[in-house]
């Protein structure tokens, strides 16, 4: 095992913070706000079983908010909460948003509604030729959920999910449209703009994000950019084991490129299995994060929900009542500057 500075402790359940790899020059600090910590509670963005699906359930939002979690990213479809575009919101369907949204606020907490659609609606890329899901149709929807969250500026927007295998441009035309649908109908929470390539970190200067990207334009001028970084091979997360070494490094690339233009990183998704070896890659990569927080604004961990069952090694969803052993890595980090 190679030497350790700051790092192996936390894994262990010792409670040290990790080793933030290199330091960058001087920047503007956004604030002294904390590091918002949480959990993506996923379940209303899966296939349906039986034609039926669910919003987590509360019990569940109640287990995180319980360990000091300060933000809940909550994944849903465009057509859940909009069968028919332009059209009304379901109210069947926004009854148990609705809900899960009052739990969190009455917390003090922050909730991110996350359109989890990869950059489409269907299987038709939004905006693209020849599909109804029309640039304005996107900006509808959410200038809907704005008129009816807006005025609470706890609810924050993720734009959309993961685009991937799709036009940049075109992405970011979309992602802009509904933010100003956002602000012109009252919405005060925080904006996540994402590109495309999976929204992935480690990819942001490669794909293209790093210059496309500075076209997200918000009224408001409060938003940040939504990326995602898993710690295995591939970075698509479905692999337990992280690379050795990956969480003190992968993430400095954009804080470079976030420091030179003035911009704010939001973690959505990250996540890695219970080995030690992979937790002390967790820990280092969070350490990282809450450590430049000039940069990054907060993370949701993927995932809870109660939707995973015992065999899935990565959720942080308890096995009855014993916590994962990565609980115990984010819990260290509740409340950092």
């Amino acid at each position: 095992m190679k030497m350790l500075t700051r790092r192996a402790a936390v894994a262990l359940g010792a409670g040290l913070p990790l080793c933030a790899g290199p330091v960058f020059g001087k920047a503007a600090i956004r604030d002294r706000s904390p590091f918002l910590m949480g959990v993506n509670l996923a379940g209303s963005e899966f296939e349906a079983i039986g034609g039926q699906w669910n919003w987590p359930d509360e019990s569940n939002l109640r287990y995180y908010l319980s360990k000091g979690f300060d933000v809940f990213r909550v994944p849903f479809r465009w057509t859940r909460l909009q069968p028919t575009l332009n059209a009304p919101l379901d109210p069947a369907a926004m009854a148990g948003l609705d809900r899960l949204v009052e739990v969190v606020t009455q917390a003090g907490a922050t909730i991110l509604l996350d359109a989890h659609d990869y950059g489409r609606r269907g299987t038709g890329v939004i905006g693209a030729a020849n599909n109804d899901a029309t640039i304005a149709a996107f900006a509808d929807f959410w200038g809907r959920l704005a008129l009816r969250y807006g005025k609470q500026p706890r609810i924050w927007y993720g734009l959309m999910n993961e685009p991937h295998d799709q036009d940049a441009h075109l992405n970011l035309a979309a992602q802009n449209a509904a933010c100003a649908a956002i602000r012109h109908h009252g919405g005060r929470g925080k904006v996540l703009f994402s590109g495309i390539a999976w929204t992935g970190a480690h990819s942001w200067i490669d794909s293209g994000n790093g210059s496309v990207m500075l076209g997200a334009v918000d009224p408001a001028d409060n938003f940040g950019f939504d990326m995602h970084q898993y710690l295995d091979e591939g970075f698509g997360g479905s692999r337990p084991d992280a690379i050795p070494g990956i969480g003190a490094k992968v993430l400095l690339p954009v804080i470079a490129w976030a420091r030179s233009h003035s911009r704010t990183i939001f973690i959505g998704e990250f996540s890695t299995g219970p080995s030690l070896a992979s937790l002390r890659e967790l820990t280092d990569m969070v350490d990282v994060m809450t450590s430049h927080h000039d940069v990054f604004i907060g993370a949701t961990y993927w995932a809870g929900g109660g939707v995973w069952g015992k065999d899935n090694s990565q959720t942080i969803d308890p096995i009855g009542s014993v916590d994962k052993p990565q609980m115990a890595v984010l819990r260290h980090f509740i409340g950092k500057y």
